[in-house]
């Protein structure tokens, strides 16, 4: 099983749901960052990455976050969001400055419903 499972949700625009697996580290931060790109070559524009099922993230995942945010923000709109992170990892987002740029929600629901 990969890192990412990919699906769809429909809120006011189409927005393509991440539901990251286990733990984004060294081993599998390069995964991710290679299906969200290939993702937004294929037409893919706002993205929820949903956290409910990562027990970590280790600062190359807080990277991959941010690089894929740079990729998706080019003309300057937010188009991705993160919906329920663990307390800690909300936290280390938080700590690490990610949150002045990528709103957190609680649910899939609620960051689809923000677009």
């Amino acid at each position: 099983m990969g890192v990412v499972q990919i699906s769809q949700a429909q809120g006011r625009v189409p927005v393509t749901v991440f539901r990251l697996q286990d733990r984004i580290n060294l081993g599998n931060f390069a995964e991710l960052e290679e299906t969200a790109k290939e993702e937004h070559n294929n037409g893919m524009r706002d993205m929820v990455m949903d956290l409910s099922q990562t027990v970590s993230l280790t600062s190359i995942g807080i990277r991959a976050i941010v690089v894929i945010h740079k990729m998706l923000s080019a003309d300057g709109k937010k188009h991705l969001k993160i919906a329920n992170p663990a307390q800690y990892i909300r936290e280390m987002l938080d700590i690490s400055g990610v949150t002045q740029y990528i709103e957190i929600f609680d649910t899939v629901d609620q960051a689809v419903a923000s677009f």
